[in-house]
């Protein structure tokens, strides 16, 4: 790694670009007055020219538009129009349309370059160089008051989007731009100044950019220097610019040694200027001076020292062209170990300058919340940048809810109207700001509900506190104690003692709060994946909190009309029923889930707690019944059982007899080969003797072959940009060798889904195309890796370290449903978008690389079983749990599938094992009842009346 030479960098990079800024800032303080003055003389010139002048303007601009709908280039710019309308959303389509705009652009037609600018900044994000392009139009369009102040907003709005040093910097230039022709640079002194300031509070802790600050901010000072004629002003203003430059020697930045060099020279014409006016007291002078410049000698030396310690890492991310995570925590753990913990701000530089490149990254902004948590002293910072966070991580409710409980815990409660109107306000944002699923919708609204209800809550236990101290002023301290012992009691009834005191206006809020959240959700969740846990929670609220039992009802009744498979709704139902007494709504209830409950569902109780609740509120014909009803159902299930092994044994032997055919056709093959292969030899023996000159192939064993054929040829590409096809995709990766097979993942409309898979010849081409990964391919930066098969080193030392045995079980294709070798873990939570493939791709981006098999059960509940070939995976694929997987925290246990033999008779579980090794060893019938996954319930149910028919 080579080093940086500072003089080097300063000469070639760092003067170019504060050549470029000082040349432009100084021709800015030169000529503004001049170009202010023209510019006026101009507009009065326009007002005399009358109205003959105004009309030829129009035509002009009449013309010119036509002239430019008519060209080859709007009609680009109409067709860019008509993409964005499909697609308003697109950050890409925009950006093309934009920028098709503004190469055209006049100031007759500049108010649609602006609009579409502005509808972009509503949606994404911009860029640095988006931002400063639009100033620059702005600034040359700028006329009336009005134009200022717009501009001023625009920064604004830039600057909550990033921290950046240019953009600051562009900033203070108008600044000093628009109160010059106020009136002059001296009298608005305090306004740029104040700007300047504000500026390096942000981003002067940036060690490569913020000499560009630096820099106009004593450019500014000394261009004030130049119009100050008093003395004693003048040596006022020449300590502010001495000051600057102390402040700018005690940090570490690039170009420190010029920086010094420059202020040596700057000092050195002061004196000869002072030298000249003045030689009293030149003794005193001189002590002052010599001691001021070891002060900062010594703030020089100590900042170049520390910026020496930070090089290496400016190095290394200097030559990293893309996102490395590793190298940016290092330099992050570097600066929290140097740094006092109440100034988190070069800290929060470096997440700033991250994030400058890489702002959609979740990682990145979590990482950067988590760290701004811990400052007490920066809650204001830290809400500000959660709240910036959002423009980028728009899509996540998890991070919506978590920024609204933010809000409710940090803003002021001095007034709670305001409050509630700035939750209100960022409720509504998070609602159009583009969430990714029904879930995300869900959470959000459950957190907004949740506070309005603590309000409620809040409010009430405020009224009740006053009233309680009211009347407690009037009692003795012996009656204050006993109420305080009583607290807790009257805490713990609150629930119950809330409905009797919550107002009706209250009620109505929160009745109209839940309607509002099923009418939205129900035009989002058309597949009902979160209407049932909605609809519970109300039907519970409604019961607890309002005590209203009929509607709770209603409630209920209509989930079950919606999904009458989920037992533990039946279970609450009933448990409610039986806290109202209601024991014959209760025997129904249980007639009509054991009608709905699958007989063989593993997690269902219905007969066990049906038989238990008759055993204590029936009488023996009730008792009776349900044993009838239970040896019904029963009977009905054995003989599908039946089937299901009868169908099981015909298509075993039907495979079976297909085995033995193939068995013969391959024997057959054989000898054909065998007669193919002593024709070829000879006829290559025949050859040989003609040809020479042509060496034979080196021949190849079988185990190279083998290897050959285990390698992995084929990749997944990620990220790509939505208008990728497949024949730009042929262009790019043919190079690397020749293709099979390329194809692109489509939705159900046919657009694409930003991956693409390829399919190799061999494993070197697809080893040369991993190259590509992180290249930048359309304005994107995409992910190139194996799809399926596992990489080289991974699948080298899996080979090398399974033993025998692990081989031989993990390489068949059976399921082993008892997981005898315990390397399966079970995944349920899962998102309903989930597929197999983002799931594997998922779990190899977290090291989990073994990956024998993925099963993938898409139900309203999705889950998948995944299959692991040594132990080391495994703990890998367990650490997982309680991870943040597409909008859901994904639960990940050990696979115990219940075993598959029918537990009949369970209370002879020794016998059945002794029965199953001899069945085993004798017949091939437990075979069948081994590959049936289900299970009948446990059932204690009195011999007697069992055996009674």
């Amino acid at each position: 790694m080579s080093d940086i030479n500072e003089d080097e960098y300063n000469d070639e990079e760092m003067k170019a670009v504060l050549k470029e800024d000082s040349s432009d800032s100084s021709d800015d303080y030169e000529n503004n007055n001049e170009d202010l003055s023209n510019s006026s003389d101009d507009d009065d010139d326009d007002d005399d020219d009358g109205d003959d002048s105004s009309d030829d303007d129009d035509d002009d601009n009449m013309e010119s538009k036509t002239d430019y709908e008519n060209s080859s280039e709007g009609l680009e710019v109409g067709l860019l129009e008509i993409k964005l309308r499909e697609d308003p959303y697109s950050f890409e389509k925009n950006l093309n349309y934009i920028n098709a705009l503004s190469k055209f652009t006049k100031q007759s037609n500049y108010q649609t370059l602006r609009e579409a600018r502005e509808k972009f900044q509503s949606i994404h994000p911009l860029s640095q160089d988006i931002w400063l392009a639009w100033f620059s139009d702005e600034q040359k369009y700028m006329k009336t008051d009005n134009d200022k102040q717009y501009i001023l907003s625009l920064y604004e709005k830039a600057l909550n989007d990033f921290i950046s040093v240019k953009i600051n910097v562009s900033y203070c230039k108008f600044i000093i731009k628009i109160n010059t022709n106020s009136g002059g640079l001296i009298n608005n002194v305090k306004e740029i100044r104040k700007q300047f300031e504000r500026s390096l509070e942000q981003c002067g802790d940036d060690i490569i950019e913020s000499p560009l600050l630096w820099s106009e901010y004593r450019m500014f000072e000394q261009m004030l220097l130049s119009q100050i004629k008093d003395d004693k002003e003048k040596q006022t203003q020449i300590k502010i610019i001495r000051d600057l430059y102390h402040r700018q020697l005690s940090n570490p930045m690039i170009g420190l040694h010029s920086i010094y060099n420059d202020y040596q020279q700057w000092e050195h014409s002061q004196s000869i200027d002072n030298n000249n006016n003045n030689n009293n007291n030149q003794e005193k002078e001189k002590e002052e001076k010599e001691k001021e410049e070891k002060e900062i000698k010594l703030k020089f030396e100590k900042s170049l020292k520390q910026f020496k310690e930070r090089e290496p890492f400016e190095i290394a991310l200097k030559e990293k062209k893309y996102l490395d995570q590793r190298k940016w925590k290092e330099y992050i753990e570097f600066e929290k170990q140097q740094q006092h913990n109440d100034k988190p701000m070069r800290v929060a530089t470096l997440f700033e300058r991250q994030l400058k490149s890489f702002s959609n990254h979740f990682s990145i902004w979590s990482f950067y919340l988590t760290y701004l948590e811990k400052f007490t002293n920066f809650k204001d910072l830290h809400l500000k940048v959660f709240s910036r966070s959002l423009r980028s991580i728009y899509y996540s409710g998890e991070h919506w809810s978590k920024y609204l409980l933010l809000l409710e815990e940090r803003v002021h409660n001095d007034n709670d109207n305001d409050k509630r109107v700035k939750i209100e306000q960022e409720f509504q944002r998070s609602l159009v700001s583009g969430l990714k699923s029904e879930y995300d919708y869900q959470l959000v609204y459950n957190t907004y509900i949740d506070y309005n209800w603590r309000s409620i809550i809040k409010k009430l236990n405020t009224d009740s506190n006053a009233n309680s101290n009211g009347n407690g002023n009037n009692n003795n301290n012996n009656n204050n104690n006993n109420n305080n012992n009583n607290n807790n009691n009257n805490n713990n009834n609150n629930n119950n003692n809330n409905n009797n005191s919550i107002s009706e206006n209250d009620k109505q809020l929160m009745k109209s709060l839940f309607e509002t959240m099923n009418n939205q959700m129900s035009t989002i969740d058309v597949n009902n994946y979160t209407t049932v846990d909605r609809y519970m929670y109300i039907a519970q609220f409604e019961w607890r909190q309002f005590n209203d039992l009929s509607r709770y009802r209603e409630i209920v009744d209509y989930v079950l009309s919606i999904d009458p498979s989920q037992y533990w709704i039946w279970c609450q139902y009933i448990s409610f029923e039986m806290e109202q007494k209601q024991f014959q709504s209760v025997r129904e209830l249980f007639k009509k889930a054991s009608s709905h409950i699958r007989f063989d569902d593993p997690s269902s109780r219905i007969w066990q707690d049906w038989f238990t609740f008759e055993r204590g509120y029936g009488d023996i014909n009730q008792y009776r019944a349900v044993s009838d009803r239970y040896s019904i159902i029963q009977n009905k299930y054995n003989k599908e059982q039946e089937r299901y092994l009868q169908q099981q044994q015909q298509q075993q032997q039907k495979q079976q007899q297909q085995n033995k055919r193939k068995e013969k056709d391959d024997g057959k093959n054989k000898d054909e080969k065998r007669i193919s292969k002593k024709q070829k030899n000879e006829n290559h023996k025949e050859k040989g003797d003609q040809d020479e000159f042509k060496k034979p192939l080196p021949p190849t064993s079988k185990k190279e072959k083998e290897k050959e054929k285990d390698l992995p040829k084929k990749l997944i590409i990620l990220n790509l940009s939505f208008d990728t096809a497949e024949p730009d995709l042929h262009k790019i990766f043919d190079k690397y060798g020749q293709i099979k097979s390329l194809k692109l993942v489509l939705d159900k409309n046919g657009k694409s889904k930003g991956i693409c898979f390829i399919l190799y010849k061999s494993h070197e081409s697809a080893n040369k195309a991993l190259e590509m990964d992180q290249q930048i391919i359309k304005n994107r930066t995409i992910c190139v890796q194996y799809s399926k098969d596992q990489q080289i080193n991974d699948h080298v030392e899996s080979n090398q370290t399974l033993t025998t045995t692990a081989t031989t079980t993990t390489t068949t294709n059976e399921i082993d449903f008892e997981n005898h070798i315990g390397l399966t873990v079970f995944i349920n939570n899962l998102s309903p978008s989930v597929n197999k493939e983002k799931l594997e791709q998922f779990l190899r981006h977290n090291g989990v690389t073994g990956i024998k098999d993925i099963r993938v059960v898409l139900k309203a509940r999705p889950f998948a079983y995944i299959d692991l070939i040594d132990k080391e995976n495994l703990k890998k694929a367990l650490s997982l749990d309680k991870k943040y997987f597409l909008s859901k925290l994904i639960n990940v246990n050990l696979s115990k599938p219940p075993s598959s033999i029918s537990p009949a008779n369970n209370n002879n579980d020794n016998n059945n094992n002794n029965n199953n090794n001899t069945i085993t060893s004798n017949g091939n019938d437990t075979e069948f009842i081994k590959e049936i996954p289900s299970r009948k319930p446990t059932l204690l149910v009195p011999r007697g009346i069992k055996n009674k028919k």
